[in-house]
């Protein structure tokens, strides 16, 4: 069936940068299927959505999560780095049930799907749970159990990554990709990774990987290996497979030959960098040595929410900090980034509207006091406009999103199971 909205604007993302104002875009369940001027486009629809005051764009991405750690939401904040990991997180970590899960993974995708995120890439265990979650929201996920080989081989979990990537490579219409998710090299000594990376290989599965996010990960690396974590999982053979890596932000110079050709790119979660102390991005020089460069989230627990919009913000004032001058990073810049940035990172099509790409595609309130006036719609988008004033998601040509409904799912079950749950493993 196939729906025609007509918006004040519509932002492309295209290679032209095209905006349309006013605009169109028709799409059904195979893709979009019209972009552009609304007297372009005079073929019969079941559907025509009239939204003078709203602005389309692609549906943004978050390229980096462990969605079910809404459960932890505020804990510990303001610790140390590996002090809340290993103190904090962990030990809660170890108590929670499968069924916790499910529901963290629920909260989560209320969240994201109110703030225009239309796919994530995910690392976490119990990953049938989370992706029954995602099949059932209409969402788009890159799942990948998070593997740790601390005190046992972790070949147990290896082999639950892989029999996962069977089962759920050819289900929920391919809205679910399963990756590898070597946790980091210093959960994961090389030996452990050169098999992950074998494995990996051979089941064609891609690898979600952390690297270069601290400087205590710099130290004990350089200690224990005399290496960078990147020159470290490439000896590993991580990079021969696509590689999500999270988080870079140390980096280096020296680095760069070993990213050279890396079929992936690098995801910076700059709201969680900043929170923990970590740092920011060398955007540029990555971006000059043609690194690809998406923008995720991090778990809500280092990060407290997955809004996308308030990413996009943190990642241009941080780059414009880095460089002390306002014009080193551009609002479209960081739009791209959250759309066709991270969908390249993840070797997808979407992150653009255009004739043919997926059916992935959010409205925005563009009526808003925040958003008045409006003198340039892409900085409108990413230093003005919030999760809250998205007003469609739609993901796949589905309406998972209608007016601030959420049609897929009880939102409000969620939320009381959710609370009732955060109790028991508050309690301990």
């Amino acid at each position: 069936m196939a729906t025609k909205i007509y918006a004040g604007a519509v932002v492309t993302m295209d290679d032209a940068e095209n905006i349309f104002r006013p605009g169109v875009v028709v799409y059904d369940a195979t893709g979009i299927l019209y972009v552009g001027k609304p007297e372009g486009y005079t073929e019969p629809v079941e559907q025509e959505l009239r939204i003078p005051d709203g602005i389309v764009l692609p549906g943004l991405l978050n390229g980096h999560n462990h969605a079910a750690m809404t459960m932890m939401r505020g804990l510990a904040d303001d610790s140390p780095f590996f002090e809340w990991l290993t103190q904090y997180v962990w030990p809660v970590e170890s108590r929670m049930t499968p069924d916790d899960i499910a529901i963290g993974t629920y909260l989560a995708l209320a969240e994201m799907i109110r703030s225009g995120t239309v796919g994530y890439a995910d690392m976490y265990f119990a990953v049938d749970r989370s992706a029954e979650a995602v099949e059932k929201a209409g969402m788009r996920a890159w799942i990948s159990r998070g593997l740790v080989a601390q005190g046992d081989p972790g070949l147990e979990k290896l082999e639950e990554g892989l029999e996962f990537g069977r089962r759920w490579r050819s289900r929920a219409e391919g809205r679910i990709i399963p990756m590898l998710g070597p946790h980091a090299p210093y959960t994961c000594p090389p030996e452990y990774l050169e098999r992950v990376a074998e494995k990996a290989k051979q089941e064609n599965l891609g690898i979600h990987v952390h690297l270069s996010e601290s400087a205590d990960e710099m130290r004990q690396m350089a200690e224990q290996y005399q290496k960078t974590p990147i020159q470290l999982a490439y000896d590993a053979g991580v990079f021969a497979s696509r590689t999500l890596i999270a988080h870079g932000v140390f980096i280096e110079e020296s680095d760069l030959p070993y990213l050279e050709g890396l079929v992936g790119g690098v995801v910076t979660c700059p709201v969680s960098n900043a929170k923990l102390g970590n740092g920011i991005l060398p955007y540029h020089m990555l971006h000059d040595a043609g690194v690809t460069i998406g923008l995720g989230s991090d778990g809500p627990t280092s990060t407290n929410n997955l809004d996308m919009f308030l990413e996009m913000k943190a990642m241009a004032w941080m780059q414009k900090v880095r460089e002390s001058k306002p014009e080193a990073f551009r609002a479209y810049d960081a739009l791209w980034a959250a759309t066709r940035g991270t969908a390249a990172v993840l070797g997808h099509p979407g992150g653009i509207l255009k004739l043919g790409a997926p059916a992935d595609l959010i409205v925005v309130d563009g009526k808003r006091a925040h958003m008045t006036p409006e003198w340039d719609v892409v900085a409108n988008l990413v230093y003005s406009a919030q999760g809250a004033d998205v007003r469609y998601t739609i993901i796949a040509g589905r309406m998972v999103m209608q007016e601030g409904i959420i049609t897929t799912f009880d939102e409000a079950a969620v939320v009381q199971e959710a609370r009732q749950r955060a109790q028991r493993l508050m309690e301990g």
